[in-house]
């Protein structure tokens, strides 16, 4: 790998730029510890039967909104109550968390597999056995940061 690095007093905050052919796990690896110098990533809190649980986003599968309540589910498949919306959490969790509907966001580091569905849609089942459908509006945006 190349490294270039411009130095640029105009600029307010440093930015990171990668050109690659395709997204690799050792380069998923370095933009996960990049955007933690950057404050993303941090941890989340949610409920659980009445306790406060902090929770390492690395440990998380898919967060989604169901009826009024947005529910976070981890490796285990175990859900929990978060108070932010979904626009402040993707926000929080940066690179590796992505956007598969309106009320859905899942980490692609924790896809397990894929399937076709009807519509134009495709169907999606995370490693803890959660699944949702990807809608047609951001299945675009799925591939390309899949490498599909």
């Amino acid at each position: 790998m190349r490294v270039e690095i411009k130095i640029d007093t105009d600029i307010g905050e440093s930015v990171a730029i990668i050109h690659t052919p395709k997204i690799t796990p050792e380069l998923t690896m370095w933009i996960e510890m990049l955007e933690r110098i950057d404050g993303k990533s941090s941890v989340l809190f949610a409920k659980n039967d009445n306790k406060l649980f902090v929770i390492d986003p690395t440990q998380v599968d898919i967060i989604r909104t169901e009826g009024s309540d947005i529910k976070l589910y981890n490796r285990e498949a175990k859900g929990y109550i978060i108070t932010k919306t979904l626009g402040e959490i993707h926000e929080q969790l940066g690179f590796n968390f992505v956007r598969i509907s309106k009320s859905t966001i899942v980490n692609i580091n924790r896809v397990d597999h894929l399937s076709p569905s009807f519509n134009r849609t495709m169907y999606i089942v995370m490693k803890n056995g959660v699944s949702d459908y990807i809608s047609r509006n951001y299945l675009g945006d799925f591939k390309k940061r899949m490498g599909l």
